[in-house]
């Protein structure tokens, strides 16, 4: 099995190894796991904490891992491999280092038997992030463009105003990634793992259309395949149905979320709305979850989330009318 090569990147202080740490202590301390820092000065990690799992650390204190390693990389993963025999390796490239270089340093032809980039993530400080964009430009615009996960930290320091602008900004150089927004203390491990892995489970889209069909009064609506046939199933219409779902930093009380469903339910002006599933920021502490079908509604507390979410499900679906009703901007 080839082992897993985690990235974790972000200027200097951004929080790379606070969140290095939060991992390790909450999830990753089970596994094998060799860290490879490029920072310069102590180790960040606790003594304490190694000591509580089998994690290696290797201080890399030369020189940056793109420029260094470019030569000397493959016989380095190639050592760790051989002595650890590590589930994964978490590198922590120093705070100065291009992301891409370090993405390149690992995806060449001698390492892809060993090895499988899986989690490349930039840890992103939300109050120094203009400034350092407007002194930096393309070298901290290449730590952005470059991950498949951005995470913002010292959000719970900052206006959701603020956040907003911050994640604006980022979509315009990295429209693919995924931005999480739920401060560090407030999020778990496992969820932010399962972001990074990009699992499927944290999908609402693909959540909620788990279920092969939906009916309504014996009108029933199916997906269709990848090839763009229907399935074949004995119901009395098929019909292809659309998505509408957006991230939002939107706060929610609970009885506004139900008379939203409400107003789905009851006005038509929405289109044909099969399923529909949210996951958004009550207050400072509290999520709430909401899930619809025709006729039956649910609004309940649940875990934070790594951003608030809201995927709705149909038909003809106006939405227009779904962006003044939960009230995004676009």
């Amino acid at each position: 099995m080839k082992t897993k090569i985690d990235i974790i990147s972000g200027f200097l202080g951004a929080g790379k190894t606070t969140l290095i740490k939060k991992l390790l202590h909450e999830k990753l301390h089970v596994e094998n796991l060799v860290i490879i820092e490029n920072e310069f000065g102590e180790i960040g990690i606790d003594g304490s904490l190694l000591k509580q799992s089998n994690v290696q650390v290797k201080e890399i204190n030369s020189g940056c891992i793109c420029c260094t390693l470019v030569g000397e990389f493959g016989n380095a993963i190639d050592e760790i491999i051989k002595k650890y025999k590590p589930h994964r390796i978490v590198i922590e490239p120093s705070g100065v280092g291009k992301l891409s270089d370090v993405i390149k340093a690992c995806d060449t032809t001698r390492l892809k038997n060993l090895i499988e980039i899986n989690m490349i993530i930039t840890v992103v400080d939300v109050l120094k992030y203009e400034t350092y964009l407007t002194n930096f430009g393309e070298f901290y615009k290449n730590q952005i463009k470059s991950a498949k996960t951005i995470i913002l930290s010292r959000t719970e320091k900052s206006n959701r105003n603020d956040i907003q602008s911050v994640v604006n900004s980022i979509r315009k150089s990295n429209n693919k990634c995924n931005i999480i927004t739920t401060s560090l203390g407030n999020i778990n491990a496992n969820t932010i793992i399962d972001v990074a892995e990009q699992n499927d489970s944290v999908s609402l889209e693909k959540q909620i259309k788990s279920a092969k069909t939906f009916s309504i009064k014996g009108h029933y609506y199916d997906r269709v395949n990848k090839s763009g046939e229907h399935s074949t199933h004995n119901h009395n219409a098929h019909e292809v149905f659309e998505v509408w779902g957006v991230e939002t930093l939107n706060l929610y009380k609970g009885e506004e979320l139900k008379k939203i469903l409400s107003s789905i339910e009851n006005d038509k002006g929405y289109g044909i709305v099969l399923r529909g599933k949210g996951i958004v920021q009550s207050d400072n502490q509290k999520w709430l979850q909401f899930n619809y079908v025709p006729g039956e509604t649910e609004v309940k507390s649940t875990i934070p989330d790594y951003t608030g979410r809201l995927c709705i499900i149909g038909k003809d679906l106006n939405k227009n009318k779904f962006y003044k009703l939960f009230n995004i901007t676009v």
